[in-house]
């Protein structure tokens, strides 16, 4: 096996979205600003929190150029006192409502759209929570002004206890590390394998939750430094082999056949299948997708030649993984090893 771990870690560098990218912290700064200025006085109390991928510490730079960063508006309500969740939506959807030329009030979200030149370059997603519940629970907000009534629902939701729960999988901070690393690689792979149309792609939450269930983390010791060196290609071939071997056949009644379909749980409540918005169709296209990229990490992980390992894992990742240059040494050690191979 090559020795690839620097071209993965220069890869993660290249991807990851600093968790304190200044830019994005002004835009939020900016949005939580004007929410503050111009909310309605019928609104509640409230308390504003990160969450998603950028507050997990688990965020890439997109493809597209589209930033994002999700806030949380926990309002000091009894959501029993709102039967219709839309109502304090409308309270953030209001105060923003103006300070770009695109805000719209989405099923799970209010989204703040910055744009340049009419393109897209920045959102902020605001989630509206309410806090004071008879349970102690919290809940999200869910569906738009025109939805019908049982689209307008309150949905157990608590990002914080879910940031907590992915951070506590491992003690070691650079087991934890490796975790994080792991997830970006994931979604960089994701963005660059699927459609972000509809509900094609795998989302980047069931992701991490698949990397929190099915990673282990690799590394050898050395016992004379106390020291660690990590594996990231055979931490992720690993992970990827136990994905697809957790496929399941199962009976799908509407379509009356048998179909083959992959199963990821939220951790904490609501439990609910990360994956099961996905058609059979486009499960299947993630099977196929994902035993392409298992193959690709096995033709690395059995390559002597680094330069030839990371050709197959810059087919996987894209260009970001910089395939390095071939050196003299690096030929003739392959040739060394043909040979003997040849002559065995």
């Amino acid at each position: 096996m090559a020795d690839v771990q620097k071209n993965f870690l220069d890869f993660h560098e290249k991807i990851k979205l600093d968790d304190e990218n200044q830019i994005l912290r002004e835009k939020r700064d900016a949005v939580l600003d004007v929410l503050k200025a111009h909310i309605s006085d019928e609104a509640k109390a409230y308390t504003t929190f990160l969450h998603g991928s950028y507050s997990m510490g688990t965020g890439i730079k997109p493809i597209d150029g589209d930033y994002d960063i999700d806030i949380g508006i926990r309002f000091s309500i009894n959501k029993k006192d709102y039967e219709d969740p839309t109502i304090p939506k409308k309270w953030v959807y209001d105060a923003v409502n103006g300070h770009t030329k695109s805000v719209e009030f989405k099923n799970s979200c209010i989204k703040v759209q910055y744009q340049k030149n009419g393109e897209p370059i920045y959102h902020v997603d605001l989630s509206v929570y309410a806090n004071e519940n008879d349970d102690g629970k919290m809940y999200l907000a869910k569906g738009k002004l025109n939805s019908s009534i049982e689209n307008k629902f309150w949905e157990v939701s608590n990002p914080p206890e879910l940031k907590e729960k992915i951070n506590d999988r491992f003690t070691d901070e650079n087991d934890r590390k490796q975790l994080k690393r792991c997830i970006r690689y994931l979604k960089r792979w994701k963005d660059l394998k699927f459609s972000s149309e509809g509900n094609v792609a795998p989302t980047g939450i069931a992701l991490t939750v698949a990397t929190y269930d099915y990673l282990t983390v690799s590394y050898t010791s050395d016992a004379f430094t106390n020291t660690r060196t990590y594996n990231d290609l055979e931490a992720l071939k690993g992970m990827v082999e136990k994905m697809l071997n957790n496929f399941r056949t199962v009976y799908d009644e509407d379509e009356g056949k048998l179909v083959e379909r992959f199963v990821v749980t939220m951790p904490i409540e609501p439990y609910n299948d990360l994956f099961e918005k996905m058609s059979n169709n486009n499960m299947a296209e993630f099977k196929n997708k994902l035993s392409t990229l298992k193959e690709k990490l096995e033709k690395a992980y059995d390559e002597i030649d680094p330069v030839v390992a990371c050709e197959h894992l810059n087919k996987a990742f894209g260009d970001d993984f910089v395939i390095p240059e071939k050196t003299e040494n690096a030929v003739h050690k392959r040739q060394a090893v043909t040979g003997n191979l040849e002559g065995a």
